[in-house]
């Protein structure tokens, strides 16, 4: 017997759907583990093999696929548990996370207040070079500049470092010779450059999709690097995919390296779900919701298709990667501690 799993993990719980080569299925609930969220993945596992009076290696040699969903990095961003994260931008311009797109998002609320920046001021760092919207290099990289932020950034114990400059997309030389210093001299940091993750105009969006990007890396790194280890010692040979927040699938490599791309990543197989079940039914248009203990997601879908976006937020973060046009709020369930 062969089989196939969807996992959806969860700030509150964890839930899996068993499928075998039949079709049929069941489904299974864990409470979710966040310190480690590959434990309560591996508890609802050894569930399904116990059903299956199976041990877990033996379980799961027969597993073919698993689909694997995970609210691990929006969580971080909705409850501020986020890596401790450093910012090399351009100089003049350390304080655009902060002035976002420099209006107010609720015109008529006038006790509106953005959320704080997930990089303090102290951690946003200048670097004097600078780069026209040609592609032309107006300032060579001070390099003093760069290796000065690096020892400022070693002495507060950054786990990430995230690296925008003015106008990269249309020449990433600067930001490269950049990159190439942090992995130098800080070779166990996850790193995210703007040009490589995102090369496209608007500063503001690609700076804090950069940011978001660099604050979830080690999260997601750590969690998918236990999962794949612990399949690994428990036999599994067949092929993982994580869920990404435009409703495709990716490797888990990609995915360590594009973290933010499962920014919602839980929520966005929902949309794709529904397409499936509704269109038995024949309806063309509707709302799918995802209630969890950590966060209320909702989704429009029209003609069988969920809206796409490049303008997401996420906890009123902007993500200009594409992403399903998800309105998501906290529960105020298991994100209080």
């Amino acid at each position: 017997m062969t089989y196939k799993i969807g996992i959806d993990v969860g700030g509150t719980f964890t839930d899996f759907l068993l499928v075998d080569e039949n079709g049929d299925s069941e489904i299974y609930k864990v409470l979710s583990t966040p310190d480690d969220p590959s434990i309560g993945v591996f508890n609802g596992l050894h569930e399904m093999a116990k059903n299956q009076v199976l041990s877990i290696s033996e379980f799961l040699k027969e597993v073919e696929r698993v689909v694997h969903g995970t609210t691990v990095t929006t969580n971080a961003v909705l409850t501020n548990t986020v890596s401790k994260t450093g910012l090399l931008t351009t100089g003049g311009f350390r304080d655009t996370l902060q002035m976002r797109r420099g209006i107010r998002e609720e015109l008529y609320n006038n006790k509106y207040k953005p959320p704080p920046p997930i990089v303090p001021r102290h951690l946003r760092l200048p670097v004097t070079e600078r780069v026209d919207v040609e592609g032309n290099i107006v300032k060579n990289i001070e390099s003093g500049d760069v290796l000065a932020a690096i020892n400022k950034f070693n002495r507060e114990d950054v786990k990430a470092v995230a690296i925008c400059f003015m106008h990269s997309y249309a020449n990433k030389t600067n930001e490269s010779i950049a990159a190439k210093m942090v992995k130098k001299k800080m070779p166990d940091v996850y790193l995210t450059v703007s040009s490589e993750l995102l090369p496209q105009i608007r500063f503001y969006e690609r700076t804090s999709t950069t940011v978001l990007n660099s604050c979830v890396g080690p999260i997601l790194k750590g969690y998918l690097r236990n999962l794949t280890k612990k399949l690994s010692e428990s036999l599994f040979d067949g092929v993982l995919l994580i869920m990404q927040s435009n409703g495709g699938v990716t490797s888990p490599h990609i995915a360590q390296e594009v973290a933010a791309s499962t920014l919602l990543s839980g929520p966005a197989a929902a949309p794709v779900a529904g397409i499936a079940y509704t269109s038995t039914q024949e309806y063309k248009n509707f709302i799918t919701v995802d209630m969890g203990g950590t966060s209320f997601d909702a989704i429009l879908v029209e003609n069988r298709k969920p809206f796409i976006t490049t303008e997401g937020k996420v906890n009123l973060n902007a993500l200009a990667l594409p992403m399903m046009a998800i309105h998501t709020i906290g529960a105020g369930g298991g994100s209080i501690g």
